[in-house]
C-alpha cells in the first residue's frame, strides 16, 4: 500500500493534483477540502494516499489529513 507521497506540486485543479516525487509524476483525486491546503505550484507538498486497484483501473486518491483519508475508507 502506498501511505502518503511527498515532493514537489507540478499540477493541481479542484478535483487533482500531480506531485511529482524522484523523477515520476503521480497523479491523486483529492476532495475540495485537500486542494485549498495545496502550496503553490512548485512547493513541496505531502499527500496521505489510499490506493485504489480496480479490475479496469488503479487509482490514487490523496488527502491532506488523516480524518479525511480514514472517513474515505470508511465509505469505501
Amino acid at each position: 500500500m502506498i501511505a502518503y507521497i511527498r515532493g514537489v506540486l507540478a499540477e493541481k485543479e479542484p478535483t487533482r493534483a500531480v506531485v511529482e516525487a524522484a523523477g515520476v509524476g503521480y497523479e491523486l483525486l483529492i476532495p475540495i477540502s485537500t486542494y485549498d491546503r495545496l502550496p503553490r505550484i512548485g512547493g513541496e507538498v505531502k499527500l496521505l494516499a489510499s490506493h485504489c486497484v480496480r479490475e479496469d483501473d488503479e487509482i490514487l486518491f490523496g488527502f491532506a489529513t488523516e480524518d479525511g483519508r480514514g472517513l474515505f475508507l470508511k465509505l469505501t
